[in-house]
């Protein structure tokens, strides 16, 4: 895409040119055949490399579909091709009007003697006034780039707005391009900040989305990148509950984070926020956090969720489509049409970026639970794609058989699993002696083989941090000074964190007979 772009810059920076040696009249009449050349050879390259479906150079009519049954969508496509039509029609004229072998001839070391006769064929003797002609379609398509102008700035505004204004001076650095600067994994250090609740938009029967407005002076350390997710302290009972919430729209650097919130039954943190919070209160949360991130959004990407896994991949699929220029799988799974959270935004997208956005919705109700052979069925091509797996442990299994029945390369796959860790251990298992330092003080218990820390330090009565329990939020990071150990996933832990002895207690598995860690 990004070729596509530089292409379409040159294209409309020589029209210019075009334009306005075309307005000043007959004084620069030379440079204006030169010009015109240029627009016709660029007009037949974009035209001969339409069969070939390069990557990123996009096809010039709207699919199929839009055109049987057009719509909104449609309209900025078929105002371009009217526009590049009249273009081509008047610049084909122009090269008819004028002597095309005496202007070559001009070229230093090129005589007209070159061209011969051919300089005085006129191909457009069939036209009784070519001049007339010619400046119909010269205005013709002047008019149509007007009208392309005034649809933008009616119906497409908000997503041409952040493409002219460019990176967004309070949100992070990026290289050239749009790949992705590394997310910094945010220290946890129980320093929270009051964000306000600035709207709520009920999703579905049981889910809501809240849009929380940060502070002016915190947005600095709340920038934020799709697939991060935010720790809020939930104040359900005596003690406050930390709980972990993808967020679900494109962070746009002003300050406003969405997430979404999906009732759990049982679940006190879920329903306290469902129940409870209106727009006007606050709550308090931790920075964005997490590795569960797309490195470049110019690659195309394969997106796999079920239920609320829709979240991070909502966000995702937003700055993929609009600050990116690669192709969106997503193959969302629901447990019924009711159920599917962000169905009318889907569509929405799916309507703006028919061509770079494939939908995959499948329905429980209706086809049964997705099995790995029928979500490979689904997502067929896609195996060169960077994909992005979020969901309920059967479907990560599910998932994760597909992709490896596609071939997808294992470096390109990249999960986020959300719920409490099911330890591992067996009930005889071996075990490590655990030295933990938190509060100022000093406990010992045994860990068995298989079962995280922090499940250990809690049936021992112990309350260390902790937050999302999947590897995601850092909340329950602490160091290890002796001793190893192997963490079953971590989404936010850079290899430097790694190597300095960093471990996600709740994923964290004892790997030697003694082991000390502290907070």
């Amino acid at each position: 895409m990004a070729a596509f772009k530089r292409f379409r810059l040159f294209h409309w920076l020589l029209a210019g040119f075009f334009l306005g040696v075309y307005l000043s009249g007959d004084d620069a009449e030379l440079l204006h055949i030169w010009l015109g050349y240029g627009l016709v050879a660029l007009l037949m390259w974009r035209l001969l490399i339409v069969p070939l479906r390069l990557r990123g150079f996009p096809k010039l009519l709207p699919p199929k579909g839009q055109r049987r049954k057009p719509g909104l969508s449609a309209i900025g496509k078929w105002l371009t091709v009217g526009a590049l039509a009249s273009f081509a029609l008047a610049s084909l004229i122009g090269l008819g009007m004028v002597d095309n072998g005496d202007v070559l001839g001009a070229l230093p070391g090129v005589g007209a003697e070159v061209f011969g006769a051919a300089s005085d064929i006129d191909f457009i003797v069939w036209l009784d006034e070519p001049d007339e002609m010619h400046e119909l379609f010269a205005n013709l398509g002047l008019w149509l780039i007007g009208l392309h102008v005034g649809y933008v700035l009616l119906f497409r505004r908000k997503m041409v707005w952040p493409m002219l204004r460019g990176p967004s001076s309070a949100g992070p650095a990026q290289s050239p391009g749009t790949t992705l600067s590394a997310p910094v994994p945010v220290p946890v250090s129980g320093e929270f900040t009051r964000l306000r609740i600035a709207s709520c938009q009920a999703e579905t029967a049981d889910s809501c989305s809240f849009i929380l407005q940060v502070p002016v002076a915190q947005r600095v350390g709340f920038t934020a990148q799709p697939g991060q997710v935010l720790t809020l302290k939930v104040p359900c009972g005596e003690m406050p509950l930390l709980r972990c919430y993808s967020l679900s729209q494109r962070p746009q650097g002003d300050g406003a984070l969405r997430i979404t919130v999906k009732r759990v039954p049982g679940g006190r943190a879920s329903n306290w926020l469902l129940d409870t919070l209106q727009a006007g209160d606050c709550i308090e949360a931790l920075p964005p956090a997490g590795l569960f991130v797309p490195r470049n959004l110019d690659d195309d990407l394969l997106l796999l969720d079920a239920g609320s896994g829709i979240t991070p991949l909502m966000a995702i699929l937003q700055a993929a489509l609009v600050e990116g220029s690669g192709r969106v799988c997503l193959f969302c799974a629901s447990r019924d049409a009711a159920s599917l959270i962000f169905a009318e935004e889907l569509a929405e997208w799916s309507a703006r970026y028919p061509e770079r956005l494939q939908l995959c919705i499948w329905l429980d109700a209706e086809q049964g639970v997705p099995s790995g052979p029928a979500i490979a069925a689904m997502i067929a091509g896609w195996a060169a794609a960077d994909a992005y797996v979020c969901g309920p442990q059967p479907f990560m299994n599910a998932a994760s058989a597909a992709l490896s029945e596609l071939g997808v390369e294992a470096a390109r796959i990249h999960l986020e699993r959300f719920g409490t860790a099911v330890s591992a251990a067996a009930p005889g298992a071996r075990r490590s002696r655990l030295k933990v330092a938190l509060d100022g003080r000093h406990y010992e218990l045994d860990v068995r083989r298989g079962e995280v820390l922090l499940e250990a330090m809690e049936q021992a009565g112990l309350q260390p941090p902790n937050a999302c329990r999947s590897g995601v939020c850092a909340v329950c990071k602490c160091r290890v000074v002796e001793g190893s150990v192997r963490m079953r996933s971590n989404q936010v832990l850079s290899a430097q964190d790694v190597h300095q002895g960093w471990a996600l207690a709740c994923q964290a598995e004892p790997r030697s007979d003694e082991l000390q860690v502290e907070y």
